[in-house]
């Protein structure tokens, strides 16, 4: 069932959670920019991540990636 959440992502968003995944305490600035997006576009697809993955932040989420097995995404 947890894979399912992920696999309802869009291309995107799952683009967005592997740079999280990457590197956890990065700026959100330096991912905006490793995926050529502005840091607003950022918040809104981090925003619709944590909805959909039921997670409370980029911690939350980076956690919930590696309880899954997810770490090679991008």
């Amino acid at each position: 069932p947890e894979r399912d959440k992920f696999a309802r992502l869009t291309r995107k968003e799952r683009l967005t959670v592997a740079e999280v995944a990457r590197d956890a305490a990065a700026a959100t600035r330096d991912i905006a920019a490793r995926l050529h997006i502005s840091e607003h576009t950022l918040r809104n697809h981090l925003s619709s991540i944590y909805a959909k993955l039921e997670v409370g932040g980029r911690l939350e989420l980076f956690a919930w990636v590696a309880r899954h097995g997810l770490e090679g995404l991008g």
